[in-house]
This record gives structure tokens, sequence and C-alpha cells, in this order.
């Protein structure tokens, strides 16, 4: 038997290390090489963000509507103990008025999808499947009702979306407010109306919605704009180039911000309003002027440069503080961010739309966001058509008591003819092949499982006692 000397592998410290060196090797300060560039083995989770991401849309891709669904009924649970804490906190002070009406909100939110009304399709005979369809409380918050609006809204937005000859994507935001009111959604919305008219020759049609979105380390509000229209042309490849200002630049840019002055002026006073139609040549030769000053001057008040090597911008080197703070400044005052960008995918494009629906779950936890919000957002309207869209409802709410667009409901013949069969308990239902169902346990020929209240009327004279059932 002969014996051989293994030496055992190195091994690191602990997960995300790197191996230790082997011994009696030669130290990185030693080689003259740098630790950093030095090649070693590194370890599994070195590339945590790219194993993440790949996680997460691996789990995101396996999701069924029974997860998503338990996901918003959390949310929903969340929300409701906020509201719970706002009513509590105004009942404490002795504000009867504001307690009665976040205490309505509480039971609204509390009621939502408790209750199914069971429809069964008469044209298929008992072979039919009963099928369920909730019944929502319609709060601007809640995530369930959000969710399903959302639903409908995007399956119009994508059957409207084959009619864009063009379709391209802008958004148009605004620097974050302290406080939201409901006057913040009225003045955007109108400044959104009004740039749309000035472009209605450009931007032929479509769809518009407005976005609010929480910053919790600031405890402000960022309100922007989310357009999907259809131009006249399409956009020019980022290779075409035309003077602007003295300067050679891509027409795609000068598009771009000729979109953002317009956008900036319905804001800043300092900047005159665009020349009516028809104006005089004198008035649109110095609107062009005034275009091209505040692009001189915004080429002398830039903060970052476009770096060749790095192909990224990088900051102005050499500014002292007081320039960069006035640079900023600047800015702040006569500039805004505009985005603008082509749109091809249909999905892509009615998500991008109906952000809006679903953003407010990101502060159901904030008592004082939540009352500010729903304060502001009541009565609002947030999302939009225009031009050639103008009159197309897509955030209309699904009420199954008067419903009359059985598109989304399909029975197996595709006649649709359906009958309400009675109001039934949410555990009377059960989800299969991502359609919701009533439980085969259930006798099929009852009215429901919710007690109906009997109606007792006054006993009219020399007749007999009569009841009415409500349906």
């Amino acid at each position: 038997m002969e014996m051989e000397e293994r030496f055992a592998p190195s091994r690191p410290t602990r997960l995300g290390t790197r191996r230790r060196r082997a011994r009696n090797a030669p130290a990185a300060s030693e080689t003259g090489v740098p630790r950093s560039r030095t090649a070693r083995a590194h370890s599994l989770d070195t590339r945590k963000l790219l194993l993440k991401t790949t996680v997460q849309e691996l789990l995101e891709s396996r999701k069924t509507d029974e997860d998503f669904r338990r996901e918003q009924e959390s949310l929903r649970r969340q929300l409701n103990g906020t509201v719970c804490d706002i009513w509590q906190r105004y009942a404490r002070a002795g504000d009867f008025a504001k307690s009665v009406k976040w205490e309505k909100q509480w039971l609204q939110l509390h009621n939502c999808q408790t209750e199914w009304i069971g429809y069964r399709a008469a044209c298929c005979g008992e072979k039919s499947r009963p099928v369920a369809v909730p019944i929502g409380c319609n709060h601007r918050l809640c995530p369930l009702c959000a969710w399903h609006r959302s639903q409908l809204s995007r399956v119009r937005i994508k059957t409207m979306f084959d009619r864009l000859t063009h379709p391209v994507l802008i958004t148009l935001t605004r620097p974050n407010l302290g406080k939201l009111t409901k006057h913040s959604f009225t003045l955007f919305r109108q400044r959104v109306r009004k740039l749309i008219a000035q472009h209605k020759g450009w931007a032929k049609g479509g769809v518009y919605s407005l976005e609010t979105t929480y910053n919790r380390q600031q405890n402000t509000w960022h309100l922007h704009c989310h357009i999907l229209a259809d131009v006249a042309v399409d956009l020019p490849p980022k290779t075409e180039k035309t003077m602007l200002a003295g300067s050679l630049v891509f027409l795609f840019t000068a598009i771009k911000m000729r979109l953002e002055f317009d956008w900036m002026r319905l804001w800043n006073q300092e900047w005159g309003r665009k020349p009516r139609k028809g104006a005089s040549i004198d008035a649109q030769n110095g609107e062009i002027y005034e275009f091209e000053t505040w692009i001189t001057e915004g080429r002398k008040n830039q903060l970052k440069l476009y770096d060749q090597t790095q192909s990224a911008y990088a900051p102005i080197p050499g500014l002292s503080d007081a320039e960069r703070a006035r640079r900023t400044d600047w800015n702040r005052a006569n500039r805004s961010v505009i985005d603008l960008r082509p749109c091809g995918n249909r999905d892509g494009a009615a998500r991008e739309v109906l952000k809006y629906i679903t953003k407010g779950a990101a502060f159901t936890d904030n008592p004082e966001a939540v009352e500010q919000f729903c304060d502001a957002v009541r009565g609002a309207r947030l999302i939009q058509t225009f031009g050639s869209w103008y009159g197309v409802q897509l955030d209309t709410v699904f009420d199954p008591a008067h419903m009359d667009d059985w598109s989304q409901m399909k029975c197996e013949c595709g006649l649709n003819h359906w009958e309400k069969i009675g109001v039934f308990f949410r555990s009377d239902v059960e989800w299969t092949a991502g359609r919701s169902y009533l439980k085969r346990s259930l006798i099929l020929n009852a009215r429901g499982t919710v007690p109906r209240p009997t109606i007792r009327l006054p006993e009219p004279e020399g007749s007999e006692d009569t009841e009415w059932q409500t349906r």
C-alpha cells in the first residue's frame, strides 16, 4: 500500500467572498499586480443582480391568477388597516364628520369581493359550469378593484392599438410636490390638454393617464403623465441631423427639445406663449428666436457632457460649487424631463399607460399619504382619450348588476346568453384555469348562499299577509 499526500482545497471564509490564497503562494503586492486585477476564481454569488433578476423573472412567470390574487388581497388588508387607523384617529379627536367619512371607506374596503354573483349560460344548458363575478368596492386604492379595472382597460387599449399608424410613448414630468391636492390634478390635466391642442396636427389621437408616485424619504409626490399617441409621421432615426441654434444635432433630438420647450413654458411665465393659429410672420419668427435662445441658454448651463469613450454622460470637470449651484437652479426652473420613444409593443404600451391604476400599493401602509391621496384624487379623472380616440371608454367600472358587455364572459357555444343565479359568498368560489367558477358541490338551482332579507309590507284591510323577497 502506497500513501500519497493530498492537499485540501482552499475554501472561502463565508459565501460570497473570494477564495483564500494558497499556502506559500506569492501575494498580489509581491507580484506587482493590483489585488483587484488578479485572476482569481469568483464565488457563485458575485453577480447578485443578475442572479436576483433571473430568479425574480422566473418566479413572476410561474405565478398563477390565484397567486396574484393572494398578493392583492394582502395589500387590501394592509390598506384596510391603514384606513381603520385614520378612522379611529378622527374618532378619538372628536371630529364626527371625518370619522364617519373614513368609517364608510373602511366598510367599503372590508366588504370588497366578499360576495359574488353567479351566472349560468342558458344557451349551453346544464353542461355549462356557472361562473362567478365579484362585487367590488370601486375604491381608488383597492388593489383588487384596480387590478380588475386594469385588465378590462388593457384589453381595450390592445384592441385600439391596431388603429395606430405611428404609435409613440410620451412622458411629461414636473418637479415633486410637497402636498398633493385636487387642484394639482386639475392644473396638470389642463396643461396636458393645452400641449396636445398645440400639437394636434402632429398627435392625431390616443390616450393619456396621470400617474402619482410617493417619495418616502422626502415625503413628496411626483405627478407625471404617460401619453400613447398616434403621430402623423414616424419618428426619424437617430442618424438624420439638422441645424439647431447654430449647431448640428440629431433631428430626433430637435423634435424632443421642441416638445420640452412647449411643455415647459406652459408652467414658466418667463417664456412667451405659443402664437395662435394664423399669427403673423413676425410673431412666428419671434417664437423661433425665443426657442433658439432657450436652446443656447441650456447649452451654457449644462451640468454633464457626453463622453464618446465611455458612451455615457459625465459631469463637467472644473466647475466651482457656486457655478454648479447656479446651473442647477437654472435647469430646475427652465427644464423638464421629457421622454419620447416609438412604441411597437401592444402589451408594453398598455402596461405603461395603465400603471396609474396600481401605483397606490406603494404607500398603503402610510396613513398620512393615504389620507392625502384619497382627498386629492376624489372625483379626479386620471385617464382620458383625445383626437381620433375621443369617446372610447377605457376605465369604465365593471358593474355586474348592470352588465351589458358580455365579451369578457364567453360560453362554450359562443352565443353568450347568460342568466343570473344568485349571490354567493367568497368561500363558494374556486379558481380553475384562470377563471372563477362556483364550486360543484353547490346546488345549482339554488338562489345563492347569501341570505336575503324578507320585506313585510303593512297588511291591507281585508287581505292576508304577503311577503316579498328582494331579488
